[in-house]
């Protein structure tokens, strides 16, 4: 998401801080957290089968290093701290010989489960560049910032697909991530637009009885906000400074289908299928929310965010008509991040 890459600049900076970088030789250190819960109904043909809750607790620790005040390289970590899919209202699952399908339809009332795992994820390492820049370039006229980058994220050998143990949450699957970001300063307003696209390829996993191939989802991820500027003191704590903003944005996604596991997404599912690959549909998110950022002193960020909206409805495995659905149900994210700004003037240009 391109949340994850709000790397914070220097005090004097101009430039909305999805688009900044940490001046050269200097760096940001950040935790962030951050909660999920989508609830959704699961639906055949016209009727609802089940309900869904999926609940996500995210840690992510990230460090981003200038080598230049326009080139950048960061580090993320992501830990899934608890990833957990409640199954509840759910009806039985029956074989159909025929259409060889599975089908809930006029099944007797089956027993509330659930899949959970955590763990550690793959490494993502990111290259960030800002070939416009209103911070480093002022002096050219530049009245836009433009951020690029390219990541990579090392496949995880645990993951949520892995029915065969609880040690890992997340996507198992390498990826490749392309970011563009534009962001532009109108009096105390910086509004900006992006997009980040993820790659992933296919890995194996471990399921106890056999070694699968999975592939997560693909996303693409387009963002638009506004960064409000609410105050500044550069004057505060003998010069250090501080000031308040608040961040609105919207976020529309596309998900592409994936393969992984068969009886994690769906419950249920039969043993002619548990335990091996199965395909996923395709599907499109919307959400909207709000930052709030204080920056205590020029060395400190602390931000909370809200988020509400939901993935639409998509088939969750190819042998059953059985697909997710909002059903009037919406989703929340909430978090918070601390980001540590390391700005020794020792390193300042002389």
């Amino acid at each position: 998401m391109l949340s994850t890459l709000i790397i914070t600049t220097a005090f004097s900076a101009s430039a909305a801080e999805v688009t900044d970088l940490p001046p050269q030789w200097r760096g940001d250190v950040r935790i962030a957290y951050d909660a999920t819960v989508i609830p959704d109904s699961l639906r055949e043909q016209e009727t609802i089968v089940g309900s869904r809750r999926t609940v996500m607790h995210d840690v992510t620790y990230s460090g981003t290093f200038g080598f230049t005040d326009y080139f950048a390289m960061s580090l993320t970590l992501p830990q899934q701290a608890s990833s957990r899919i409640g199954f509840t209202d759910m009806n039985q699952m029956a074989y159909d010989p025929i259409q060889k399908t599975g089908t809930m339809l006029g099944t007797d009332a089956a027993e509330n489960s659930s899949t959970s795992g955590s763990g550690m994820g793959g490494v993502w390492v990111r290259f960030l560049g800002t070939p416009m820049s209103e911070t480093v370039f002022a002096e050219r006229g530049d009245q836009i910032s433009w951020l690029l980058g390219l990541g990579y994220q090392f496949p995880d050998s645990t993951s949520l697909w892995n029915s065969a143990t609880t040690d890992g949450a997340g996507p198992a699957s390498p990826a490749f991530e392309f970011t563009s970001v534009w962001s532009t300063a109108n009096n105390m307003t910086e509004p900006y637009i992006g997009l980040v696209w993820t790659h992933r390829f296919f890995t194996t996993v471990n399921i106890g009885d056999a070694v699968v191939n999975v592939k997560d989802p693909s996303q693409l991820d387009i963002k638009a906000g506004m960064e409000i500027l609410i105050l500044e003191d550069p004057d505060f704590a003998n010069g250090l400074g501080t000031e308040l903003a608040i961040d609105l944005h919207a976020t529309f996604g596309h998900q592409s289908w994936g393969d992984g596991t068969s009886g994690v997404q769906l419950s249920g599912a039969l043993p002619i299928t548990r335990a091996q690959t199965v395909t996923q549909g395709e599907t499109n998110s919307l959400w909207g929310g709000f930052d709030l950022r204080w920056r205590a002193v020029r060395y400190l960020d602390w931000t909370i965010s809200t988020e509400f909206g939901a993935p639409f409805g998509r088939r969750l495995e190819h042998p059953y008509s059985v697909s997710s659905a909002t059903d009037s149900k919406v989703g929340w994210k909430m978090g918070t991040a601390l980001t540590f700004r390391m700005r020794d003037p020792l390193f300042d240009k002389r």
